[in-house]
């Protein structure tokens, strides 16, 4: 396979729904599909604690219209922190896996799948991807399947046992699915590369709800009062979990440069084992206890984010598309990223992309973030959340899966077989 082909973004040309019932909608709207009984879509996902894949779910959820698709979710592991959301906008079942899959649960997934019936399955990360495959395997359901992947591989070998296995077992029946849905072009060059079907490729990368996310003129003093720090001091954000891909102690290595430059920087670390783990501890280390503020996990992250004058990314590896860097976007903050996944196409012209574990890289973008004038700073933000806005909202996400969901029903109904013919496509970005 090329590298040109290995490259393309799938899109979807309106002269393919002429007779499917559907027109793609603009930017915004809801995908105009009329029918009388809803499509029952199953999503088979690992699990529902706090995550980048999981926050998607639950969003794309919300914007379906329960008339046109009745959804339902099936998770491996017992109910997490977002079954509660999900719950709201869709039937949520477990299968209540613990650490590793046992026959029963392979039974369980084969009854609930088939009380459920679908038309239609999304799988959503490895493990639910394969989920969805061994229920129609199972003969529990006859549809199409698609896969959702949100995860890079930069190295097989870093990763688990269990998953390594998953994923070679997927890239032998990754020719039976519909589609599988990449969140990046680097996760489609990646799963490609270890044996995934390549004439499957769709991406669609994540979507922010800049209705949400977006902008706040006094996020920045409400934040500032919380922590209790100088008003006129630099805040440098990041919110994510903590796992040694993401090298947040490069970041705070990065931090104590800037503070011993002389220059006036906390930064401020949201997500779960920050409180008492690795971060606080290098931060102790390095003299810079009281420059480092940990959060742990909030459901006021929307609120926050637009308080940050500097939004850092630091992962040495693993990512696809980061949530977490198009909603600091969307909240006018200019973005540090490293060079992972599609991080170059996110960011764009509206931030700063440097090579991973480059900790040289990582100052001097931070720096020169950090010595703009505020009013450079802040327009420099303003061009961030518009190209999420215009490029990567939850809307177009949301309508650029419904276009898919369409086309791989189609096919089924025309066919009876659960893939879509091939489609022309070309890059959009």
């Amino acid at each position: 396979m090329t590298s040109t082909s290995r490259d393309t973004l799938r899109t979807f040309d309106s002269a393919a729904w002429s007779d499917g019932g559907a027109v793609p909608a603009a930017p915004g709207q809801a995908l105009a599909i009329g029918r009388a009984v809803p499509h029952k879509v199953l999503h088979t996902i690992t699990g529902l604690n706090v995550g980048g894949a999981e926050h998607m779910l639950v969003r794309f959820l919300g914007q379906l219209d329960p008339a046109q698709y009745a959804s339902s979710v099936l998770s491996l592991l017992p109910p997490g922190r977002l079954a509660a959301a999900a719950s709201q906008r869709a039937e949520v079942a477990s299968v209540g896996m613990g650490t590793l899959p046992l026959p029963h649960h392979l039974l369980r997934l084969r009854a609930q799948v088939r009380t459920i019936r679908p038309d239609l399955l999304h799988g959503w990360m490895h493990h639910g991807n394969l989920a969805a495959m061994l229920g129609v395997l199972s003969g529990a359901a006859h549809a199409p399947v698609i896969w959702g992947v949100h995860h890079s591989i930069t190295r097989l070998g870093d990763e688990k046992a269990l998953t390594r296995g998953i994923l070679r077992l997927s890239a032998k029946l990754s020719s039976r699915t519909a589609a599988i849905c990449y969140c990046s072009r680097v996760a489609a060059d990646d799963h490609e590369r270890i044996g995934f079907d390549t004439d499957r490729r769709v991406v669609i990368p994540n979507g922010t709800d800049c209705a949400v996310f977006a902008p706040s003129g006094d996020a920045g003093a409400r934040l500032r009062q919380m922590i209790g720090i100088p008003a006129e001091r630099i805040v440098i954000g990041h919110v994510a979990r903590f796992h040694p891909m993401k090298d947040q102690i490069a970041l705070v290595r990065a931090a104590a440069r800037l503070i011993a430059e002389r220059r006036d920087v906390q930064v401020v670390f949201i997500g779960e084992g920050h409180g008492d783990g690795p971060v606080r501890q290098q931060a102790q280390a390095l003299g810079i206890d009281t420059r480092v503020s940990t959060l742990g996990v909030r459901d006021d992250v929307a609120t926050l984010l637009p308080g940050f004058d500097v939004f850092a990314l630091s992962s040495a590896w693993g990512e696809a598309f980061p949530l977490s860097v198009g909603e600091a976007m969307a909240c006018g903050v200019p973005v540090v990223a490293t060079a992972v996944g599609d991080c170059r196409w996110l960011v764009g012209p509206a931030g700063a992309v440097v090579p991973p574990s480059d900790p040289e890289a990582l100052v001097t973008a931070l720096r020169d973030l950090v010595d703009l004038p505020p009013a450079t700073r802040q327009n420099l933000g303003r061009r961030a959340r518009e190209r999420i806005v215009d490029e990567f909202s939850l809307p177009v996400y949301a309508n650029r899966h419904l276009e898919l969901y369409e086309r791989a029903l189609d096919a089924h109904r025309r066919h009876g077989a659960a893939r879509p013919s091939p489609l022309h496509h070309g890059e959009t970005a």
